[in-house]
């Protein structure tokens, strides 16, 4: 693993430790309600197809969508390592969920909204799946403009999950954090195969 990968991995770690820790003791509520307070009056329908995008079956369905894609470019480490970075993301979400147990803000079937709270999984997800595509396309020097588009869509669906009001904002730092030390892993996991 070389010294960038290392630094993105503790970062990301320590990133999600001092999370967690803010959450656990509550001090994350004020920062929690002024995100909150700030993104509420965009909540609509917009959001609601939004946070689609960050679903379970979307997620998983658009991985196994970019495998086939990565598949018929010749690239099978690629092709591998997004369906096993998203699903990978997705169960380690769902399991620091049990481990904290922290309720939502609102419970909402009808947005997929019915699990614990901290981390988002539609944040982990979201960057797992969007921005492992965006990182890979930066790194294949394709089109700035895709890599834009896909940071964009890990954006905002993760603020949809603030501005629906089934997620707190530290949810959502909480998710990134769960990415991204995946995708170091998985970065790591890639290189280490192809030397």
């Amino acid at each position: 693993m070389d010294r960038r990968a290392k630094l993105l991995l503790f970062a990301g770690t320590l990133g999600y430790a001092l999370v967690s820790v803010i959450v656990v003791l509550g001090a994350a509520a004020p920062i929690d309600t002024f995100v909150y307070e700030r993104f509420a009056p965009l909540a609509g329908p917009t959001f609601a197809y939004i946070t689609e995008l960050g679903s379970v079956r979307v997620l998983i369905g658009l991985s196994f969508v970019g495998m086939l894609f990565w598949l018929w470019r010749g690239n099978r480490g690629e092709a591998f390592r997004l369906p096993i970075v998203v699903i990978g993301t997705l169960l380690l979400t769902q399991l620091l969920k049990l481990v904290y147990g922290i309720e939502r803000p609102l419970i909402d079937a009808a947005l997929d909204a019915t699990t614990y709270s901290f981390p988002s999984g539609h944040a982990s997800g979201s960057l797992a799946l969007y921005g492992l595509i965006a990182y890979s396309l930066y790194r294949a020097n394709r089109s700035s403009v895709l890599v834009l588009l896909a940071m964009t869509l890990v954006v905002f669906v993760s603020f949809s999950r603030v501005v629906l009001n089934v997620h707190y904002f530290s949810d959502v730092l909480g998710g990134w954090f769960v990415a991204i030390v995946v995708i170091v892993v998985s970065e790591w996991w890639l290189r280490r195969k192809q030397n």
